[in-house]
């Protein structure tokens, strides 16, 4: 059963990829940045275990530099440590809450957009500090808002439940 649901987290993280590259791209120009992807790896680490987070990261963020990255390998390189960092944290005793899960975007995605920013600056690709000062505000409220959409959808038949509607609606 196990693998059935790591097989649907790939399925749906496939589905994600489609949607960061058509959809949320285009929202970019407005200062809307979601990390689609970003927040879908966080929840097959949570759920799935680190090394799933890890292979499923460095699989989607190659097919995603190889299609729409100016540098192939950094989304690759920057989505497998996600995995790494997120199961650091839950290794050091985090617990498997709401506050903790919305922790932990905030903090994977000031954490990537500091690499990123770093590596570009390295590279001597195009760094603007005030863009990114604008993505460390903006795009952590983003990705929580995102948080809320899919780690029910990643979470769901994890724990025996097989409906994806309100847990307690016959108690009340």
């Amino acid at each position: 059963m196990k693998t059935f649901f790591r097989i649907l987290h790939f399925f749906i993280l496939i589905i994600c990829l489609l949607m960061q590259i058509v959809f949320f791209e285009n929202l970019k120009s407005f200062s809307v940045d979601f990390d689609l992807i970003m927040v879908v790896i966080i929840a097959i680490t949570l759920f799935d275990g680190v090394f799933w987070g890890m292979l499923f990261g460095f699989i989607v963020g190659m097919v995603l530099d190889l299609m729409v990255g100016s540098m192939v390998g950094i989304s690759a390189f920057v989505y497998s440590m996600n995995a790494i960092v997120v199961g650091r944290l839950i290794a050091a005793g985090f617990r498997y809450r709401l506050l903790t899960y919305s922790f932990i975007v905030f903090l994977i995605t000031e954490i990537n957009i500091l690499i990123v920013s770093l590596i570009r600056y390295l590279f001597n690709f195009d760094s603007n500090i005030l863009r990114m000062g604008l993505e460390m505000v903006t795009k952590p409220i983003c990705n929580i808002i995102l948080m809320f959409i899919i780690f029910p959808v990643i979470s769901s038949g994890m724990k025996g439940e097989t409906e994806f509607g309100l847990k307690y609606k016959d108690k009340i």
